[in-house]
């Protein structure tokens, strides 16, 4: 079996969350649930206009907290970032900042 063989990354989603009457615009950062037992660990974020858009801004956001991004992929209304933090170097979405 040749599958088990590639490399096992995390998916991390980002999304843009639409301004309200009362709230700004906020961009989500979020681990979705990787096994039954488990649950969607997310983070939102102000919208920075400073970045202009939402993948740099996410990619900023964990390259700074210590990610290592290994490659992206867009979905419908989402970006995908591919990570390769697990073991000692495992990070959590709760964590950022």
């Amino acid at each position: 079996m040749e599958a088990y063989k590639v490399k096992n990354l995390r998916q991390i989603k980002v999304k843009f969350i639409s301004p309200t009457n009362n709230r700004g615009a906020k961009v989500k950062i979020y681990e979705p649930k990787r096994y039954n037992d488990d649950s969607t660990q997310s983070k939102t974020f102000s919208y920075s206009y400073g970045y202009g858009d939402i993948y740099e801004q996410a990619y900023n956001i964990l390259i700074s907290n210590g990610w290592n991004v290994i490659c992206s992929a867009v979905e419908t209304n989402e970006y995908i970032f591919l990570c390769d933090n697990w073991g000692g170097d495992f990070k959590l979405i709760s964590e950022l900042n």
